[in-house]
Formats: structure tokens, C-alpha cells, sequence
């Protein structure tokens, strides 16, 4: 029995500190399994992974104390905020924030969506502020980012080639004197937008244009790392 015990420590010796095999990721560096104190393996989530990695990117208010001003009605060329995703290009969205600062439209939209194209975004305000999660930059963003944009193709919903990813609404009159509404969107399966694609979203009332601050989230890589 003394003679297996020893055996079975010598095996679980092994496995711990023995050669681990080295993998290499899409950007071309090198490294191994990562083991805690008692042998455990530690899995990192994808999300803190893509971060260390530099591959997912920020954006909000242009002026961090100034609010957007969205549409009256819902008009399918004019979505309040548009990213274009170019060829060879994958954007994966996994965080959208949207707080009402100021409403008095009746009903209030959000509508978040993704076309598997280039729908010839145009006109509005470019996000140019969009930030590496990563302080020290070491991937920049090729995704172009606008707010108040107009599309040369509508968007419908749904169409052919549309997603509806979410929908919202709060059938308010008029929230002076109230805290924001914040409205989070956190998707357990994120869309995948391989280039040319283009995520939107619909920021709207049905009288009166509401009030709004905005970030959002996503995961940039070449489209080589996921085909």
C-alpha cells in the first residue's frame, strides 16, 4: 500500500510540475497552462482574455457631461448610433449602456440590431474618442463609430439580411424630478459581425426627442482569428 501511495504522489508530482505544452495565439505570442498553488488549472474568462490581449474597445459621450438628443419617431435610414465594420474585420458587441437624462416623449425606444452589411452609413457626428481597454494601445480600432447617422439602405425589422438583437421600451411622459433610467445590454450569446457588416442602434420617442449618455463595448479582431 506505502508502495502505490508513494507511486500515485510521484504521479501527481509529475503531472504538476512536469513540461506543459505551449500553445500560440492569433497574435503571435507564446504561453502555457496556468496552475494555481494546488494543481488546480486556471481558465481566465474570454472577455478578460481579449482585454490582456488589447482586442476590445470603449466608446461614449463625446463630452462626458453632455447628452445626446435622439429622434422623434422611428426612422429606419437614421439610426442614433452606427458602427461599420470593414472587410477582414470582426466585431463582437458584449456591453451597451444607454441612460435617459431627460424624457418627455410618451413612449421611449431602444432598438439594438446588426446588418450582415455595409448599409453606406453617412453624415453624423464620428465617435473619434474610441479607447483601447488596454492603456498602452497596442491594437488600434478600424471600426468607424457614429451617432445621428443616416444609412443609404433602411433598416428594417426584421429583414433579409437584419437582426433584432433587443428592444426597449418605457411608456413614460415625463421623468423631470426622477433619477436616469439606465438600460444595460450584456448579451449571454453576442452577436458576430464579420466585416462588412454594420451593429446600429435606435435611440427614440414617439413625441418629444429624449435625452441620453451612451458607452459601448466590443471585442475587434481579424477575421482570420475566429473563421
Amino acid at each position: 500500500m506505502d508502495v502505490q501511495l508513494q507511486s500515485l504522489k510521484g504521479i501527481e508530482f509529475v503531472g504538476r510540475k512536469g513540461i506543459t505544452p505551449m500553445r500560440e495565439s492569433n497574435d503571435g505570442s507564446v504561453g502555457g497552462p496556468w496552475f494555481s498553488r494546488d494543481g488546480a488549472a486556471v481558465i481566465k474568462d474570454w472577455y478578460t482574455a481579449m482585454a490582456e490581449e488589447g482586442r476590445v474597445f470603449n466608446i461614449a459621450n463625446l463630452v462626458p457631461d453632455t447628452c445626446h438628443t435622439g429622434d422623434v419617431g422611428y426612422v429606419a435610414t437614421s439610426p442614433g448610433l452606427a458602427a461599420v465594420v470593414p472587410e477582414g474585420v470582426v466585431m463582437i458587441p458584449v456591453h451597451f449602456d444607454i441612460c435617459f437624462e431627460e424624457a418627455a416623449g410618451t413612449d421611449n425606444y431602444i432598438i439594438i440590431g446588426c446588418d450582415e452589411g455595409d448599409l453606406g452609413v453617412s453624415g453624423g457626428t464620428a465617435v473619434s474618442a474610441c479607447n483601447n481597454l488596454r492603456t498602452d494601445n497596442p491594437h488600434a480600432s478600424v471600426i468607424t463609430t457614429k451617432l445621428g447617422a443616416s444609412a443609404a439602405v433602411a433598416m428594417t425589422d426584421p429583414g433579409a439580411t437584419e437582426r433584432t438583437l433587443f428592444t426597449y421600451v418605457n411608456a413614460w411622459a415625463d421623468n423631470t424630478g426622477s433619477p436616469p433610467i439606465q438600460v444595460v445590454w450584456e448579451p449571454k450569446a453576442p452577436p458576430v459581425l464579420v466585416g462588412a457588416a454594420t451593429f446600429y442602434a435606435y435611440v427614440y420617442a414617439t413625441t418629444t426627442a429624449p435625452k441620453f449618455s451612451f458607452s459601448l463595448q466590443w471585442i475587434e479582431l481579424p477575421k482570420s482569428a475566429v473563421v
